[in-house]
């Protein structure tokens, strides 16, 4: 794991109690949305098109019971092309 990785486990650690909702935003090409929505079937998501149709906000809201598990839904995701994590 990277430093930052680990910072970033560490931050999360220190700022949620375990085990928590958890909010993901992402933004993708609309053309490889679905291959956000296939990754995570059984989450809860809302999608928001841009005004152009190119674009596609994401909000993922998931239980997780680790910082160890958001991680793992972000390298998950970024599987996807073009994808933006915020």
């Amino acid at each position: 794991m990277t430093d930052k990785h680990e910072q970033f486990k560490q931050t999360l650690d220190n700022t949620h109690t375990w085990p928590c909702p958890y909010i993901y935003k992402f933004i993708v090409p609309t053309e490889n949305l679905f291959q956000l929505t296939e990754l995570f079937p059984d989450e809860k998501i809302e999608i928001r098109e841009s005004k152009t149709g190119k674009y596609s906000s994401v909000t993922m809201t998931s239980t997780m019971c680790s910082s160890k598990e958001v991680m793992e839904v972000y390298t998950k995701a970024s599987q996807v092309p073009g994808i933006m994590s915020l």
